[in-house]
């Protein structure tokens, strides 16, 4: 199981760059393992901050929902909210913190079982227990 972060979502939402190639290969691979792929709810929330930015703010609209509707959204629950406050303390403890969106993502992926895809591994390296793959 696989969840993927904002970073290939954007890629695959993407218009003939090199990473969206990178992306859309990625996900061929995990299709092809049968991975089931799916990503947050912070994820979602982190596209809709770059619609609120964007110069064309329905196509973006339409564009994430048509690419969202191929995923599954894992739901931010309390067992992932305990994990949230204890990474979050270690991380600090060890000072190493990181950023809360990025450990309420990690926190989210791990709850549910999955593994993280991302193109930013190094946002992610030290929290303990977690699967990070980049692409």
């Amino acid at each position: 199981m696989a969840c993927l972060d904002t970073t290939i979502l954007i890629d695959l939402a993407g218009r003939n760059s090199p990473r969206k190639e990178q992306a859309v290969r990625k996900i061929e691979e995990l299709a092809g393992k049968g991975q089931t792929l799916a990503t947050t709810r912070f994820n979602v929330a982190e596209l809709y901050v770059g619609v609120a930015r964007s110069r064309r703010p329905e196509e973006d609209e339409k564009a994430i929902k048509a690419l969202l509707s191929d995923f599954e959204v894992l739901e931010f629950n309390d067992a992932a909210a305990r994990l949230f406050g204890s990474i979050t303390g270690f991380l600090r403890q060890i000072g190493k913190p990181a950023g809360d969106m990025d450990v309420l993502i990690a926190a989210t992926a791990m709850v549910h079982g999955h593994s993280l895809i991302t193109r930013n591994p190094r946002h992610f390296r030290h929290i303990p227990s977690l699967t990070v793959e980049d692409y």
